[in-house]
């Protein structure tokens, strides 16, 4: 499996998708994009947790279209400041909280200010 990151604006994602997203293409390569934000350390930070949640959910078993089915219609009913995957009913919760440590720890690392951060991302 081949995995390509790409920061993009943020009106380029699939369908419904905004900030992040990953999904498995159809030669079975990993495609992870990320919005352009103000800081490519926020980038950086985001795409990791994407890289993570997404090797996560491939070797349990997660799929991209199981994920969509559940972020999409959420994202339609909730705050911006929810997130699906934190929800008890998401089939990746346990693959996100783990990428969401990852994160937090890439933040950490760059000197990322967790919520000036979050506050972009709820802008997306």
């Amino acid at each position: 499996m081949n995995i390509t990151i790409k920061v993009i604006d943020n009106d380029q994602h699939r369908e419904g998708i905004t900030g992040a997203d990953w999904y498995v293409d159809k030669n079975g390569d990993l495609q992870i994009r990320v919005s352009k934000m103000s800081d490519p350390r926020y980038e950086m930070t985001l795409a990791l947790h994407e890289l993570f949640e997404a090797v996560l959910c491939h070797f349990s078993g997660v799929t991209h279209q199981q994920v969509d089915a559940f972020d999409i219609p959420y994202e339609k009913t909730h705050d911006k400041k929810c997130n699906a995957g934190d929800e008890e009913a998401a089939p990746y919760r346990r693959e996100h909280m783990f990428a969401t440590a990852a994160e937090r720890i890439m933040a950490g690392e760059l000197n990322v200010n967790w919520i000036e951060y979050e506050q972009e991302l709820e802008k997306l």
